[in-house]
Formats: C-alpha cells, structure tokens, sequence
C-alpha cells in the first residue's frame, strides 16, 4: 500500500474538525462517510501535523463507531489487506485471502503480532479508478466480503468507521488518493474542498559543488552502503570498496559540477561497485532535460557480442553497414569501448550473464557515453580501415534498418505482456501454453488461472512462460505453485537477514525513515553469523489438498533475462523440487536470494541526488549445487543464447521452439540434482528425532530411579 514519506518537525497540532454544511461545487467523489457531507468530520489535513509527523497527503475523517463506509468511485479493487500503522511513514500490513476484515483483525489479534493497540489494527483497501487514479481507504471494520479484481461501484459499502492511526482517540477512517503516475495526489479537491495539499516541489540543484560538498555526500552514501546494504560483502571485497572511495575522493578535491558528481553517484550503482536490481538512483540524469523527446542519435548504433563490437542498426541511407565490425570509435579502440561499456552495466544481481548479454547487445547509449542529449559527431572505423564520420541527428527523425516491429518475435511477446496479466493457448491436442506476464495478480485473475489448469488438466505437457515478467506478490505466485505440485515440498533453507535490529545512523538523510524508527526489531543475531536474521515462511508449502488437485504432467518452464523476482522464484521453487524443465536463458534475479524486504531513500544535503537502497537479504534456497551455482541467476536446463537475429531479425520465438523440439523428442527430466541434499537432510531430521526420544528415554529412566 502506498505511503508518501517526508521528515518529520517537532510541532504539536492541536486538531480541529472541519464541518461543511452543504455539497460542494466541482466535487467529482462521493464523500465516503455514508450520511454526511463533503468536508464533515475531517480532522486532520494535509500540511498539518500530527504529533512531530508533518501529514503529506490524507484526510482523518472521524465518524460514529460503526458507521458505514461507502465507495467514493467506480473502480476495481487491488488492494485488501489488514493494516497497522505505527506512525505516517511505517505500516504493517498481512493479506487477506477469503477473509472479512473482522475475520482478518481477529487472527491478527488472536495471534499477538500486535504493532500497535488492538483497537487500531484495521482493514485497508484500494481501488483503481478509470482514470488511473488510485483511491486508499484505511481505518475499516466490518463483514463485507471483497476479492481484488472485483468491481466496486461508487456508494458501494466498504465496511464501517473503525481506527486508522493511533495518535487518534476518535473512530476515524484515512483517505488518500495517487495520481495516475503513481505520485501523490490531492485528497480534497474531487470531493469539491477548498485543499490544502501542496504537491513535491521541483528540486532545486547546485550547478556546482565545492570540495566540502561533494565530499560530505560520497562520504554520506558510501557509509549509508556499507551500514544498509545486507550482500555488500558478497558484491565487492573490502579492498575494492575502500579503493574506489579513496580514488573518488581524491576526484573532489576541488570544486565539481553538479552533472560530473551525477555521473559519480551513478558509477556507485554500475558494475564498477554495486549492481544490484533492487539499488537504483532515483533522481533523473540532469542531461535529460525537461523535453525528453530532444534526444539525438547516430546513424550507426553499435551492440557487442562477446569482445566483437559492430553495427546493430543503420539509418535507411548506411542500411549496408549492418554487422560490420568496429575496430575503432572516436579513436578509442574497440577493446577500450567495450571495457569502458562493461563499466557502465547497472541492474543485474551478482554473476548475472544473460542480462550483461542482452545489455551488450541493446544498449547502443551506454557505447557512446549515455552523451545522447545534443546534437555530436561520431568517427567510426571498421576492422578493413574504412572510415565514417557519423552526423548524429535528431531521433524523432531517425528511420533505421532493421526494424524493430511487433512482427518480430522478441517485441511481440514484449507487447503482449504489456496488454494482459495472463494468457493460456491451445498449442495442441497434447500442449497447452500459459503465458504469466506479472504475478501481480488479483484474486479474479488467479481463480481464472486456476480454472484454465483445471479444465485443461488432462494435456500431457504444460508450457508456462514467464518471460517479460517483472514479478509481483509472493501470494499469487504461491496460489499458482499449488496448481503445479505432485509431491510433497522440499524443505528450502528460507530466512531473511539484515545488518542491524536497531536504527541505522544514515536514516538522518532519509526520505522515507526518520532516526528513531526500528524497522527489524524482531530479528535477532545467530551464534558464528553476522547480521541478524529472521525465519522466513514465505514461500509455498504443499498440503494433502493440493496434491490432489494439482496438474500431473511434464512442466517446460521458459525463462530469460526479463524473468524478474516472483518470475524467478516461480520456476526457481519447481526445479528445486525436481517438478519441471527450464528452457531459455538464465533469469535475471538471482536464484539463491534477491535484496529487497525494505528500502531506505537516502537524499544527499547538498546535492538532492537520492539513492535507493535495499536493507533486507531475502533468501529464497542456500543451498549451492553445480544445478545453483553461487552468484547466479536460475539457470536453464536448456540453453538457448541470445543472438543477434532473435533481437534485431527473427520474427518466430526460438525459445518457445526450443521447449515444442523437446516434448517431440519425448525429453524431460533427468536426474534430481538435488537428491544427495535431501537424503541427507532426511537423515539429519531422523538423527535428531532418535536423539529427541533417546534424551526422553534417559529422563524417563532416571526419573524411575529417584522413584
């Protein structure tokens, strides 16, 4: 559930209702107290405080104990969980499958996993209107029973007025609303309300930083990654680590531009240092500019493939230049380019090949520089020592050959995960292919699913595809494992890790925490480990139920480097227990953990750049094997690379061919490379329980004899 963070101030509000009589002008949302008028009850505003907490963007609306509470829209709703909220910046939130939100609070209550009193534990729930927009009510109580994905129309009831927020004694509800591009919206003006909601203000930047400046922010993010960030150690040594700060900070000895220091902030992020998928820079490249669309580009985009660098793509006058190789650019020799470029890698988790590869190949920008912004000329010398001096021009005017049409295969499956969640085909009598495109899925569109594998649970061979998936939530993808199991689990070494319990020192420049917040206070240290470390029931596990019911025959998983997250773990759970063959190329996250659980926003002071910085280790399997090499994504068990003409050429799905070849060929599972593990872990479980009675035995005896 979404929640806008800003810095607290040590301010006292004294709370004041604001009562209107009459409906407002220009209100386009029904006020969601069922009764009242637009305005009635609201006790706390945007830009009013609460306690030492400035409110950013809801609406405290007070109302009766009990009162009904009804749908301000027409809308679909996505969100339905259960809510604590320990203060305007930190919540704790479990699901709700098949639950009421009095069914829901009890459980949470009877189970004692309390974050705050248990009057304000409450059912929240968000609905996405037409237009994008998305509304969140919390502070619900009540019976009404919901699934996301269902309908809700405008008066619909949602449940009744209960608690939202602890520093209020009155029942109240919480209202906010985000724009369509998911930023923070004004809560008062659809309901025809004078607002006092301020929208984030541009941010101002220094053209310049003086050394101070420059060298307190590095120091700044360099301490907030090695305090934060969990997998540091396992990314980059000590040594490197503190040779790349010493180096950088020799760099800000003297006065620096704001775009210079950007581009080092980034590099921090870059394979040079940290490269993980869940660290990012959230602030944009200051070369961008205000007009995104004045962009230039070359006549010659160039891609690498191993250590060849040549032409990928050609405007419609050079189109014979394509595939000839590079052997120089600028005068910088190809070895150097395609060193220079490795550098400049982001977003992939530890020994990642096949999104380094696809890269490589894709991202002509990163060749030359990411200087895209103004109009250049580039001199390109092919390996036969021909020469052409490239006129960039502007890129709304570029017309480049091949084109990259829906008619090729890569960017026909890319645009249908676009346009839909989920797709099953008939491929033949004994196939059936599901296409899972996100596995942020509503309820709705999981019972879909289900049903489909039920209806077609006699086809011998079943191919999932979940390639394009940036993954989702873990209760959709664990709703969809149980359709797939045929046997009982096995047991994964799952737990969650952080590098402290307490509060980190680097929340003082943070967007989103403030110094006194302790978000894994129920962590605790493990005897021979560092860090401190949580169990992690996370992932699925089996039940009689399920097995009964679940699909019996071969599973062709196809993955590749825009397998993210859940995408990963989907197929990662199946392998793991020896359920299906993986096609493709490996997945982009990592198979044995990803970094992910929270993030910190860390904003510089003096340049405003902010960097985003995962705090958790998330580890789904520790178990190492040749199957799970250390540092890697899931691996295929048929590999099929990615080339050239399937990017830039091919029009059919060579993956997708790949798994049909197999189920021909009759091939599917070979040895379970996990066995030795299980066998053994199997043993461990028995020699414990023989201890377990053997101790009980000598208790026993012994008891017999003080008898």
């Amino acid at each position: 559930m979404k929640r806008t963070t800003f810095a607290a101030a040590s301010t006292i509000l004294a709370v004041v209702a604001l009562l209107t009589s009459s409906t407002k002008a220009g209100a386009q949302l029904l006020w969601p107290v069922k009764g009242a008028e637009p305005g009635e009850g609201i006790i706390c505003k945007p830009q009013q405080y609460i306690g030492s907490e400035m409110n950013f963007d809801d609406l405290f609306i007070t109302a009766e104990d009990g009162t009904e509470v009804v749908s301000p829209c027409d809308g679909t709703l996505f969100n339905y969980i259960i809510d604590q909220q320990t203060s305007l910046t930190s919540l704790f939130t479990s699901r709700l499958p098949e639950m009421t939100f009095d069914e829901g609070i009890s459980i949470v209550i009877r189970d004692g996993n309390l974050k705050v009193p248990s009057k304000y534990v409450c059912g929240s729930l968000g609905i996405r209107m037409d237009d994008g927009r998305k509304l969140y009510i919390s502070g619900l109580t009540g019976n009404v029973r919901f699934k996301t994905g269902m309908k809700i129309s405008k008066g619909d009831i949602l449940g009744k007025v209960g608690y939202a927020f602890k520093e209020f004694d009155e029942p109240h509800i919480s209202l906010s609303i985000s724009t369509s591009d998911g930023k923070a919206g004004d809560p008062m003006t659809p309901f025809g309300l004078e607002t006092t909601f301020v929208a984030p203000g541009k941010m101002i930047i220094p053209e310049t930083l003086t050394p101070e400046q420059a060298q307190q922010d590095f120091s700044i993010l360099m301490d907030a990654y090695q305090e934060i960030f969990p997998t540091l150690d396992e990314i980059v040594t000590q040594e490197q680590f503190d040779a790349f700060r010493s180096e950088s900070m020799k760099m800000l000895e003297k006065e620096i531009s704001y775009l210079d220091f950007y581009k080092l902030a980034r590099r921090t992020t870059s394979a040079e240092l940290i490269h993980d998928s869940h660290v990012s820079l959230l602030t944009r490249d200051p070369r961008m500019g205000e007009d995104r669309r004045a962009l230039y580009s070359p006549n010659l985009m160039l891609g690498i493939i191993k250590d060849t660098l040549f032409v990928t793509m050609a405007s419609i006058g050079c189109k014979d230049m394509v595939g000839r190789k590079v052997a120089f650019l600028d005068g910088v020799p190809a070895a150097e380019v395609i060193e220079r470029t490795e550098k400049m890698l982001t977003g992939y988790d530890g020994e990642n090949e096949s999104f380094r590869d696809y890269l490589r190949l894709q991202a002509w920008n990163y060749i030359y520089d990411n200087e895209v912004t103004k109009p250049r000329t580039s001199t390109v010398r092919f390996d036969d020592g021909t020469e052409y001096v490239d006129v960039w021009m502007d890129s709304r005017k570029a017309r480049y050959i091949p084109v990259l049409s829906t008619r090729l295969g890569y960017y026909k499956r890319m645009y249908a995960a676009m346009g839909k969640s989920w797709e099953y085909e008939n491929l033949n009598d004994s196939t059936g292919l599901l296409s899972i495109h996100t596995f942020a899925l509503n309820e709705v569109e999981v019972d879909a699913i289900a049903d489909t594998i039920r209806a077609e649970s006699g086809k011998p061979n079943m191919i999932i595809d979940v390639r394009f998936n940036d993954g989702g939530h873990i209760d959709p993808m664990n709703r969809l494992l149980s359709l797939f199991m045929d046997k009982p689990s096995a047991d994964l070494e799952s737990y969650q890790m952080v590098n402290s319990d307490s509060t980190f020192n680097s929340f003082r420049y943070s967007a989103n925490y403030t110094v006194d917040m302790t978000p894994f206070a129920d962590f605790v240290m493990k005897k021979g480990k560092e860090g401190y470390y949580q169990d992690s029931d996370t992932y699925y596990h089996s039940s009689d139920d399920d097995l009964k019911n679940s699909y019996k025959g071969r599973l062709y998983i196809l993955t590749d480097e825009t397998s993210v997250s859940a995408a990963t773990y989907f197929p990662a759970y199946l392998v793991r227990n020896h359920r299906a063959v993986t096609v493709g190329r490996e997945t982009k996250t990592g198979y044995h953990y990803m970094t992910a659980i929270k993030f910190v926003d860390i904003m510089l002071p003096n340049s405003k750049i902010q960097v985003r910085i995962p705090m958790g280790k998330d580890v789904f399997d520790d178990v190492v094997t040749p199957r799970t090499p250390s540092g890697r994504g899931l691996l295929p068990d048929h590999k099929v690379p990615l080339t050239y003409e399937e990017l830039f050429t091919a029009e059919n799905d060579p993956v997708l061919d790949k798994a049909l070849e197999l189920i021909a060929e009759g091939k599917y599972l070979g040895d379970n490379p996990f066995a030795v593990i299980e066998h053994d872990r199997k043993l461990g479980r028995i020699a414990l329980a023989a201890g377990g009675i053997g101790l009980i035995a000598l208790m026993v005896l012994g008891y017999r004899k003080r008898g």
